[in-house]
């Protein structure tokens, strides 16, 4: 009996040694703004649950298959919109509803699509891990009077190769990957809605 505890105790040991979570720091495409395309204006931005919360499982080849590699990076890419769009207008302020904040501009954001890929080239002596992020948004904006003013997607993408890396070095390529594709996106959101003047022409 001792030792089947043991051996569960030590199984469970394992398993949460082959379980990596990882997560990434916010970015920002306010660079790509256009200092002439800067909007006088207050803004209200709604980012949605699912975007705001997101986290994903990697999908793994088949080696390393065995480890479980979770990516989460809902909080960063909100703290991205914000700090993406904070130059852009004269202030900017997360909502719940469009409510909240009449006579605004409303930036509603929703989650599309975020894939995350890892995998791991066998080498001589060891596996080298690479990955690839793919994230795409759904942006809906409205002018201050409620009018509809463009719906579109935003869309990063990123890769990252450690060679000196193994299987414990692949959510630290995760990370880099994904962090690469969000910083994508944000330069994207700022071409397509600030600098495209579609906020401010018909």
């Amino acid at each position: 009996m001792r030792l089947r505890i043991l051996g569960i105790a030590a199984l469970t040991i394992l398993l949460q040694a082959c379980a990596y979570k990882g997560q990434i720091q916010s970015v920002s495409g306010a660079a790509e703004v256009m200092p002439t395309r800067r909007i006088n204006a207050d803004a209200a931005v709604r980012i949605d649950p699912e975007l705001a919360e997101m986290s994903k499982k990697v999908n793994v080849g088949f080696v390393c298959g065995a480890h479980n590699y979770t990516i989460t990076p809902g909080t960063a890419v909100s703290e991205s919109i914000m700090r993406t769009l904070e130059p852009a207008f004269r202030s900017v302020s997360r909502v719940e509803t469009r409510e909240e904040r009449p006579g605004t501009y409303f930036l509603d954001f929703k989650l599309d699509e975020f894939a995350p890929r890892l995998k791991f080239n066998p080498g001589f002596w060891m596996a080298t891990p690479e990955s690839t992020s793919e994230i795409s948004i759904r942006v809906s904006a409205f002018r201050p009077d409620g009018t509809p003013a463009i719906r579109t997607t935003v869309r990063g993408q990123g890769n990252h190769e450690d060679g000196a890396g193994s299987c414990d070095k692949g959510m630290d390529v995760v990370e880099v990957a994904t962090q690469e594709a969000v910083q994508r996106a944000m330069e994207d959101l700022a071409q397509k809605l600030i600098n495209s003047k579609a906020l401010v022409e018909d």
